[in-house]
This record gives C-alpha cells, structure tokens and sequence, in this order.
C-alpha cells in the first residue's frame, strides 16, 4: 500500500509536463487528484494495521541489505498528510494563480518536491532518507530559481546553507551504518550506538546541524526570508508542509533516543528560542506581507524545536498539535497573500492602505489564520499554544531554568500576537505607519481604484484550510488519534492524548490572557513599537554572511584556476606529476622487498611500441604547428593502440582506436579557429619539462616493481572462473562493464551526459573564436569544396551505413564476442564523422538528429534496467528473457542506453562544434557568422 502510495505521487510527476502543454496552467486541477488518492490511501491503510505498516523491496542488498524500504507510523503518516494535502491544496490554487509562462516547470518541480518529500517522511533506510533529503533541496532550489533572474542569487544561497546540512547528514547516515552494521532505521535507533557517548556527541552535532539548516533556525536562519522571492505557491508549500517540516521530522524522528541528552536539549532549546525570538522582532519590522509571514514561520518553527528539545512526553506532544496548527494556518495565510497580490498588485501593506479591499472573503481567511497565528480561542492555535506554555512550565530541569524558557516563550507570543495583529491591518489595508497612523484621516481611500474579490476557485482552498483551523480548535478532540498516534512515534512509547478547548483555569491559561491583553495593547502602540523597531538597522544579518561566503567562493575558485590558466601545458601537468613522484618516492622508503618476477614479461615488440611511442613524444613536445602536434600525438595513440592489441585486449584496442580518429576530428573542428603556430608563451617551462621527465620516471619505476610480481586477486579469479557461469556473457571486460560493475557504469554514463551538455553551455556563454583567414588559390583543384569532395562523398555514402551496420552488430554481439555499447557508439559516430567531413559546406553538413534526446534517453533508459532489476530483488539484477529462441540479457538493454548517450555527445561535439546550424541552436543567436558565409569574402580578397 505504501508502494502504491508513492506510485500514485510518480504519476503526478510523469503526467506534470504533458499536462501542462494541453491544460496550461489548468494542470493544476488534474494533478491533486493522485495527491489525494495517495492521502486517502494511507488514511485507509493505517486504520485497518495495528499502528505500523513495514515494506521491503530490495535495492542493493549486497550492502547492509540497502532497499526500498517504507514504514508508516502514526509520525509519518500526519507528516505525509501535510506532504500530500496542502500539497494537493497547492496545486489546486496554482491553476488560478499562475501566469502563462514557466507552468510546466513549476508543475514538475513541485509534484517531484511533493514525491521527495513523501518518501523522506516515509523512508525507513537511511540511504533512502538521505537521497529524498538531498532531492527536497534541489526541488526547492530549482522552485525558487524559476522566479526570474532576481531570484537567481537567493536560490543560490539557499542552496548553499542546505547543501551544507546535506553534507552533515551524510556524516551522521554513515557513522549509523558504520556503528550499526545497518540501514534499516527502527534497527539503528534499536543499536547500541546510542550507548557509546562519542558516536552520540557526533551524532547529535550532524543531525541538529542538518535539521537546522533544513528548518532555518539560528544561525542558519537567514535563507528562509531571503527565498521569498519564490511565487507565493512555492513559499506556502515550502513553509507550511514541506522543506523546513523535513528538518522537525528529522528532529522528531531521533528524539526517542537523544531526547534527554545534555547537549541535545542545548543545542535544540538555545537555538530554538533564540530562533523564535529573533523571527518575531524581524516580523514586526518588515512591511512585505510575504516577508512578514516568513519570518513568524522562522518563529514558530524555533517554538517548534525548543519543544524537542526538552523531549518530555508533554513537549513532544505540543510540537506534534503546533505542527498540525502551523500547517494549516500558515498555508491559509500564504496563499491569501498570493490572492491579494494577484488582484492588488502588491504585498506592501503600505501601498495597501491606499487602496480599498473589497475582498471579504480573502479577508476572512487573513482574519481567521491570524487569530490562530496569534492563538486567540477557539482556534486550534489557541489549544497548540497552551500545551506549548504547559511543556515549557513542566519541563524537567534545574532551578529556575523551566520559569526563564517559559518566560522567552511568553515574550515571544506576545510578539507572535502583535506581528499577527500587524499582519490582519496590513491586508485588510488599514494599516498605518508610524508618521501617518495620526495625521492621515480615515476613510481618504474611498475614492479609489477598489481591489474586488478573486473567484472562488482562487480563494477557496485558503478558506478551507482556514475553516479547519476554526473548526478543530472548537472540536479538537478529533484529532485526538492522530495526535496520540503522531506522538507516540516521537516519544517512542504508547501514548493517550485529550485535546479540549477548555481545560479549566490553569497557569498555561493564565499565560495565554496575559499574551492576548499585553499583545492586544501591543497592536494598539504598533505605531510606536515601529518606530522603535524599524529605523535601527542591523549592523550583522545572516544573509549577509552567506552572501559574502558565496561571494569567497567564488574569489577562491579564480585564485585556484589561476593556477592552471594559460595555455602552457605545464601549469596543468605540474601539479598531477609532482603527486606521482611523491608517491613513488614515498613507495621507495616504505615499501619492502618485491617478490620476485614470475616470467620475463616483456617480448622485443613491446620494446619496440615503447621507442615509438617515445618518439612520438618527443616529438609532440617539439612540435611548432598544430597540425603536426596532432599528427604525431595521433602516431602515440596509434602505438598504445597497437600495444593494447599485441596484449590481447581487443575491446581495449579498439576503444582507443576509435577514440583516437574521433579525437583528430574534433581537434581539426577546432584548429581553424587557432593560430597555426604554438607562441613562445606556450612553450613547455624548464620546471614542466623535469616534472614531466620525473613523472615519466616514477610510473616506469611503478609499472616494473608491480608487474608479474603478484598472483591474481580474488574478485579476479572469481571473474575469470564464473564470470561466464553467472552472467551467460564470454566478453569478460563487457560483463564486468555491464554487470558485475553497472552501477559504477551508470555514474560515468551520467557524466559523459554531463559533459555534452557542458559543451551546449560553453558554447552558449561564449562566442567562438573567429574564422583564420586562408589563401586559396583560385586554380588550384581544392579550392572549390563541391569538387574537391566528390569521391570522399561517394565514399561515405557507401560506408556510413557499413559502419553503422558494424557497429550495431558490435553492440549485439559484445556480450561474448569484442564489441559492447561503448565501442559501438565510436564506431557509429565515426561513420557519422566521415559523413560530417564529406559533406562540401556547413549547412549542407548539419546532422539533424536530436542529439540533446539521444543523450538524455541514453541515461535514461540505464537507469531504468536498474529498476527493472528491482523485480528480481536487486537493483540492476540480471535478467533474462527467450524471445524466438534467443536469449536476450537486461545488460544488452544498458548497452543500448550506453550506445544512444555516447552518439548523442558525439553527433553533438560535432554539430555544435563544426557547423553554423550547431552553434546558432546552442547559441541562439541566428546572426553569427559562419565559416561558410564569411569566408568568400576573405577569399576573393587573398586571391593570388
């Protein structure tokens, strides 16, 4: 059920773009529907177990039995309705919302943000929890990055801080596995790590720091406000259900064995309510109503982890009700916002006190929200903040200490009462600034332009969410059971909870009269507490840390390239053989006698490769063309060729054989561009020509002191003895490739995608080179191209498609004969080169196939025989199927994916490289010159 539960959301994420190209913005109104569905599932599913539902399903069982492994428990499953509904909710409003650009990116990212976070809340491998944690923070990056070029830096520095977070919950998932033998969660926290007080102390500091960069609490507090710049969609989803709620589920999912550690309840308590405070004094200094509201979510969510902190039975079960509370009136708020700029054109409650809101039913929803924000009876906030001052005056601790961290709690309500107060004037536009509040006479915006109410398709699910915060605070004890089940996760023992609105008169009660009156007087001195508050700016933000730590980066990433600039060759070889050298010097004093050599392993053709390919060189460094550098560096690939042929690697030999004639076609891409000859500043230095010398030396010394001096490894006799036994395959490189390695396999297959599309953005941020003029002689038989080609164009036109022909039987037959999806796809884009070469002019040269799709469906369909596997019990599993009599392997499958990826970075190198069309679709720029329109003009002016 679970499994289908996630399927469901997947099928959201799939249907996203399509549905976005028909509907347009009205996706929206489709894509909530599996969200729901997979709501009601889960409802379903855990009303019919006894508490906790368990599915496996194996992924890398080979290590620590890594799988696909969901738990739902009451705590995940309140964390996965708050993913799921207000996600569903979100999606519903957006279909009004949104303009009419960039909808099917926003659609994508926030159902894939809603499946990440669905599987983080319901993981129960930590490998699991850490890839859906990791996936939130490039979902919420992207969210905020389509917001325009202005949101560009703030969704570069939000990225920054929760990367960093990412980083720290890597360190605490492996110091788990590491100290558990495990990754199964429920047996990690039943380990006895948790006995050892160094694994603790690491274990808390990763974890608090992951959640806090994750929950933006102090001192990672600052990229919450700065992300704002998000449409106001993403920051309701991003504030009230997902992203900074993945940080207190973390908190909440380790409390049951941290909670009463020393440092934990410091770190949690101190920072929660520095958090809490700091949030609520920046609120009321901010006029942006979106800004206003993300500062109070900085606030609550400090109240948040101070209560897991103190990690009593009462203060988890606070934190778990004020969660319930925040979510609902926090997403109502936010998307009001978003309906009031959409119809005002402004979220300044300035610029809004000149304008009359003829909106009553969005101002309902703003007053609602704000009197649960505030915790004014009978809203469910009012029932959250009083088990709040409950488990504060409860808490288990020293002195005087209980009373002083319920006094900050107080304080901080009080600022939480006046901010909301701020914020209901603000949009209801009545509020007034401290210089105008007594001199600007009521009632002077009756002649203006009135804001009229949006359509109940816009306002609607803000309502609702609004409604629920009024109608749970008046009949709480429905969510009785699934506050009682929510906490026992979280405290790790059964648990009974009775919510009412009235608990008779107590000290929390009394608390919670003093914040409304002390609150209520604050809102009635708004002017004067502003004008305390806002003319003292901040001599420190936060966000000015970050930037400037951005801004370093950057400085450090110039300083260290610097060090490799230039064209010298010797600044980039410097570094890697000064390495190689310390290495064989450190293997000269360390290492002990060798064993002796089994067999003289050198035969007098080896001898004779090793002259040649020092020849070449040699003669490669004293080259003074480019045309002979490629000329003899091309005679050193040939040699190693050779050599890798005379060992008996046939895949190997033709790998670098075609590597190599692929090389010389895209270095003669480039070479027009390029001076002919090298200039002195290119010139190999004195201290690069002995590095490399030394360089040379070392790894002659390392190759004889390790070869033929040690018996065959283990994984290696195994390959050799059952390589074929397993996988079916006689190829033993290929099956290793593709079978016992595919996973490694896949990750290089993702970089070889990587690397053309870093070819697409060179060459979109930076103009090529010009043209270097020619002389062409006008009697000479070359100097008309559409002559000069005709016998190498009849010739391709006869072996392109032999050699595709070759190569696809390469492909099928590598998996017991030399060949394999790499090799093949050099020799396909070989054969696509030599059609490139023959062609007489750009345009007539131009390969027209979709090489950005081919790498993409390369990756893509690795992956997925990865997934396929899954069905076997393994991720990337060997399958076989008998289709005619012939047996076809999941591995020939991968092959096709390694096949259409290395094409596609081939035909692209060459087309956006070599011809106009190339260029001009990278570069989409129409007007650049091509080789093809400027050079007639040069060549009629060098005519001899």
């Amino acid at each position: 059920m679970l499994l289908w539960a996630v399927l469901l959301v997947l099928i959201a994420v799939v249907l996203s773009a399509p549905l976005s190209h028909y509907f347009g913005r009205k996706a929206g109104w489709f894509l909530w529907i599996p969200l729901i569905a997979a709501a009601v599932l889960l409802v379903q599913a855990f009303a019919a177990s006894n508490g906790e539902i368990v599915e496996y399903y194996p992924w890398i069982p080979d290590f620590f039995n890594v799988g696909f492994h969901l738990r739902l428990t009451g705590l995940s499953l309140l964390f996965s309705l708050l993913v799921l509904v207000i996600g569903a909710g979100v999606l519903f409003y957006s279909a009004k919302y949104l303009a009419r650009t960039k909808i099917i990116s926003f659609y994508l990212s926030m159902s894939t943000f809603a499946l990440a976070m669905l599987i983080l809340v319901l993981a129960n491998d930590l490998m699991v929890l850490y890839v859906a944690w990791e996936a939130t923070t490039l979902a919420s990056f992207f969210l905020i990055a389509r917001s325009g070029s202005h949101a560009r830096k703030p969704a570069v520095r939000t990225l920054l801080v929760t990367v960093t977070g990412g980083l720290a919950l890597l360190a605490a998932v492996a110091i788990m596995i590491a100290s558990a033998g495990s990754t199964v969660v429920t047996e990690v926290l039943l380990a006895d790590l948790w006995k050892d007080p160094t694994i603790v102390t690491w274990l808390i500091i990763t974890l608090v720091l992951a959640a806090f960069t994750k929950s933006a609490q102090f001192p990672f507090q600052s990229w919450l406000p700065d992300s704002m710049v998000a449409i106001s969609p993403v920051s309701a989803y991003l504030h009230a259900a997902a992203m900074v709620k993945a940080g207190i589920y973390l908190l909440l999912l380790f409390s049951p064995v941290l909670a009463g550690n020393t440092l934990w309840l410091t770190l949690l308590v101190s920072s929660g309510l520095i958090t809490a405070l700091l949030g609520a004094v920046a609120a009321l200094r901010r006029y942006d109503l979106k800004e206003l509201l993300a500062y109070s979510t900085m606030s609550q969510l400090g109240y948040l982890v101070a209560l897991i902190g103190i990690g009593s039975p009462a203060a988890l079960t606070a934190a778990v009700l004020h969660t319930i509370a925040h979510a609902l009136f926090k997403s109502a708020l936010f998307l009001a916002v978003g309906v009031i700029d959409h119809e005002a054109g402004t979220r300044d409650m300035r610029m809004l006190t000149v304008r009359k809101m003829a909106m009553p039913a969005t101002i309902t929803v703003v007053l609602i929200g704000s009197a649960s924000m505030a915790g004014i009876p009978p809203m469910l906030g009012f029932i959250s903040k009083e088990h709040l001052f409950e488990a504060f005056l409860g808490a288990d601790l020293p002195g005087l200490l209980p009373w002083v961290l319920t006094g900050l709690a107080v304080l901080t309500a009080i600022g939480t009462f006046a901010y909301s107060g701020r914020f209901a004037l603000g949009a209801m536009g009545h509020y007034r600034s401290p210089l105008n509040w007594i001199n600007t006479p009521r009632g002077t915006t009756a002649n203006l332009k009135p804001v009229h109410e949006a359509p109940l398709s816009f306002w609607g699910y803000p309502a609702v969410n609004a409604s629920l915060t009024l109608i749970l605070g008046i009949v709480p004890f429905v969510l009785a059971g699934t506050v009682s089940s929510a906490a026992t996760g979280a405290i790790g023992s059964p648990q009974t909870v009775e919510l009412s609105l009235w608990h008779g008169f107590t000290p929390a009660f009394a608390l919670s009269i003093a914040v409304m009156v002390i609150g209520a007087v604050a809102v009635w001195q708004l002017p004067r507490l502003e004008a305390f508050l806002v003319p003292r700016p901040l001599s420190l933000s936060g966000l000015g840390v970050v930037e400037d730590l951005r801004q370093r980066t950057i400085q450090l990433g110039a300083i260290v390239s610097s060090w490799t600039s230039g064209l010298n060759p010797g600044r980039h070889l410097v570094v890697p053989s000064l390495l190689l050298i310390s290495i064989a010097i450190t293997g000269w004093f360390t290492v002990d006698e060798l064993p002796s050599q089994q067999a003289d392993l050198t035969r007098w053709t080896d001898w004779l490769l090793v002259i040649i390919v020092a020849v070449g060189v040699i003669a490669t460094v004293r080259a003074k063309t480019r045309v002979a550098a490629i000329v003899v560096l091309g005679a050193v690939g040939f040699s190693v060729t050779l050599w890798f042929l005379a060992l008996g690697a046939v895949d190997v030999a033709l790998t670098q054989l075609l590597v190599e004639i692929l090389t010389v076609v895209v270095m003669v891409l480039l070479l027009h561009r390029l001076p002919k000859s090298f200039g002195k500043q290119e010139k190999l230095s004195k201290v690069g020509l002995i590095s490399a010398v030394a360089a040379g030396i070392a790894a002659f010394a390392g190759t004889w002191a390790l070869t033929g001096r040690r018996d065959m490894s283990d994984p290696a006799k195994y390959l050799t003895e059952h390589g074929a036994e397993v996988t079916g395959g006689n190829n033993l490189v290929n099956v290793i490739l593709v079978e016992f390695r595919a996973l490694d396999t896949l990750g290089e297959l993702t970089v070889l995608g990587m690397a053309g599309v870093a070819i697409a953005a060179l060459l979109a941020s930076r103009k090529p080179n010009p043209i270097r003029p020619v002389n062409v002689i006008s009697t000479s038989p070359i100097s008309d191209p559409q002559t000069n080609t005709t016998f190498l164009r009849a010739f391709s036109k006869v072996m392109t498609p032999i050699l595709v022909i070759i190569s696809i039987v390469l492909l099928l037959r590598g998996h017991n004969e030399p060949g394999g999806g790499f090799v093949s796809a050099l020799l396909a884009g070989a054969a696509f080169a030599l059609l490139y070469l023959a062609a007489p002019t750009n345009e007539t040269r131009s390969i027209r196939w979709p090489y950005m799709g081919l790498i993409g469906t390369g990756v893509v369909l690795g992956a997925a025989v990865g997934f396929i596997g899954l069905f076997e019990g393994s991720y990337f599993a060997p399958l076989t199927w008998d289709i005619f009599g012939y047996t076809l392997y999941s591995s020939l499958i991968f092959d096709f994916g390694v096949y259409f990826a290395v094409l596609g970075v081939i035909l692209g190198a060459l087309n956006m490289m070599g011809t106009k069309r190339g260029l001009d679709v990278v570069m989409e720029q129409p007007s650049i010159s091509s080789p093809s329109t400027k050079q007639p003009e040069k060549t009629q002016e060098t005519v001899k």
